[in-house]
């Protein structure tokens, strides 16, 4: 699943070629993906301005004229921009399990369930694959917007996310530290990949209970889940499969992962194997020797 630094590279990449672009037209499908009537997208959307394109943990929120509308890319969702003048990709390079790999500028398919026809010609892709995606439509004064991202904590990279609060909410909790990394209750934005990532920069197993975390311990693990996110955003993100940005080129950060996705590899600290288990019913990846239990 796409987290925070995909989600922000996919809104850096889009951002400087959608803003203030006037939406001529909208096609969208009748999938499970949209959380309102999809033809309604189709009759208030065009017209409109794109003023902006902010982020909230992991959704986009494109800001128009007279409404909000938010994505999230779930599993396997992809946010492109595609240039009619260019040469689409002849083909997807397919993974077995999840269906798109990899790709460059595409044509519309099956799975693509929305798409943005821009003034300039151009249009914004949504393509999802196993369906996961979400995207919501809000008008300026409509509370469901708020109430959507209420039940969110704050974000890692902003002013909002302090150590007072970290270290509080924390509090005395019997559940594994990863699983608490990953509610996005507690932190919005962080998932399995930079949840593992944080904790070996940590030096903290993250099967270990917070309860018998030290404050140090804690400290570590609030410094350095956002020091791994402005890593992964630097990188372009993380590609194990299915994210790509808005170009559909893929990420960087997978060439720099010290622990995920490298089970039976040597570690690069210590020479240890990097070991795999299971935590919040998430495949976990950790260093047995600099992450003690």
């Amino acid at each position: 699943m796409p987290e925070l630094p995909e989600v922000e590279t996919i809104r850096r990449g889009l951002l400087p070629k959608i803003q203030g672009q006037r939406i001529e037209g909208i096609a969208a499908d009748g999938s499970k993906v949209f959380q309102m009537a999809s033809r309604s997208l189709g009759k208030q959307l065009p017209g409109q301005t794109i003023r902006d394109l902010q982020r909230r943990a992991k959704y986009l929120i494109f800001e128009l004229d007279h409404h909000r509308l938010v994505v999230h890319l779930g599993m396997t969702g992809q946010l492109t921009l595609r240039n009619p003048q260019a040469k689409d990709a002849d083909r997807f390079l397919r993974h077995p399990v999840t269906g798109l790999q990899r790709t460059r500028q595409h044509a519309p398919d099956r799975h693509t369930h929305l798409q943005i026809h821009l003034e300039d010609g151009k249009s914004v892709l949504f393509r999802d694959v196993r369906k996961f995606g979400k995207i919501y439509l809000f008008e300026d004064s409509e509370e469901g917007m708020m109430t959507l991202f209420s039940r969110l904590g704050p974000e890692p990279l902003s002013e909002s996310y302090t150590l007072k609060e970290f270290l509080e909410k924390m509090g005395t909790r019997k559940l594994p530290v990863k699983s608490l990394l990953l509610d996005q209750r507690f932190i919005a934005g962080v998932g399995n990949i930079y949840a593992d990532e944080a904790l070996f920069e940590a030096g903290v197993h993250p099967a270990r209970r917070v309860l018998y975390l030290r404050k140090y311990e804690k400290i570590r693990i609030f410094e350095t889940v956002p020091l791994v996110l402005e890593r992964g955003i630097r990188a372009g993100g993380t590609t194990i499969s299915d994210f790509v940005d808005s170009d559909g080129a893929t990420g960087g950060f997978q060439e720099k992962l010290n622990v995920y996705g490298r089970e039976g590899q040597r570690c690069y600290r210590c020479d240890s194997l990097i070991l795999k288990t299971r935590v919040a019913q998430r495949g976990t990846h950790f260093c047995p020797v600099c992450q003690k239990r």
